[in-house]
């Protein structure tokens, strides 16, 4: 797996040949390092200032595709004429886009009874969220003792396991968070896909992310003859064929990416 920077000259000469680029990025340990709790997580200086010149640029869509909701995901970036995907893609505005998938909103009184039940489960374990996002719920455990990881998931799945079952609900999994999803065929590989096709233009993808839920989101870029790139050291388990190692080198990738029509 090549490093990205290691490659750079080979890559920037294939990026300053396509008319337009779609730059998108996933949040959490890509955009900003992993912290305990997630709303300390937020842009360095130097990242948004790179994020603001790329969004003016012709050549660029940015966006940001996440878990995270999507007002809590505008209001942490807060950058105009970015594309924002939240809750995995299930909902997507900025650029001109206001989308909301058909079936999402109608599993939301049956998120939040599964979310009160996980509170009232949970209650006695230290360090953890529960955060409803509307659409989703992650259970964050980055603050909770490690001895405590496996009650955590144990709980998650155990309080899901009706919704599952009956095939409404879905369970995945991140860095120490376990997550409740509609049992939709939609996730981020889906969500890239729309947005490519409503810029219209079929711009090259590319795609940065760190985590399980990033994969199909590797795919879909790839497929398309794009550049997926996985956050963190080299591994054999992911599909993206290009690696950074860590949210400072992404921000050392953005800088170059500013420079690319001067190159």
């Amino acid at each position: 797996m090549p490093h990205l920077l290691n490659v750079w000259p080979s890559v920037s000469r294939r990026l300053a040949s396509a008319s337009r680029v779609l730059l998108l990025f996933d949040y959490d340990g890509t955009l900003t390092p992993i912290v305990a709790r997630p709303e300390i997580a937020t842009l360095s200086e130097e990242t948004r200032r790179s994020l603001t010149t790329l969004a003016g640029m012709d050549k660029f869509v940015v966006g940001v595709v996440s878990g995270r909701g999507l007002s809590d995901l505008e209001a942490l970036v807060a950058i105009p004429g970015l594309v924002y995907a939240g809750n995995h893609g299930l909902e997507i505005s900025g650029a001109g886009m206001d989308f909301i998938h058909q079936d999402a909103p109608s599993f939301e009184a049956t998120l939040v009874e599964i979310a009160k039940s996980l509170e009232r489960g949970l209650a006695g374990v230290p360090g953890i969220l529960v955060d409803n996002k509307r659409l989703t719920i992650t259970v964050h455990f980055r603050s909770t003792p490690d001895s405590y990881a496996s009650q955590v998931d144990s709980m998650v799945v155990a309080t899901a396991a009706p919704y599952v079952d009956s095939g409404t609900m879905r369970i995945t999994r991140g860095k120490k968070v376990v997550e409740v999803r509609p049992n939709l065929d939609w996730g981020k590989g889906q969500a890239i896909e729309k947005i490519q096709e409503d810029c219209r233009d079929n711009p090259y993808p590319i795609f940065f992310g760190d985590d399980q839920t990033d994969e199909d989101g590797f795919t879909v870029v790839q497929d398309a003859g794009g550049l997926a790139v996985f956050i963190g050291p080299p591994r054999q388990n992911t599909k993206a064929l290009h690696q950074l190692e860590s949210p400072a080198e992404v921000q050392q990738t953005l800088e170059l990416l500013t420079c690319l029509d001067q190159a």
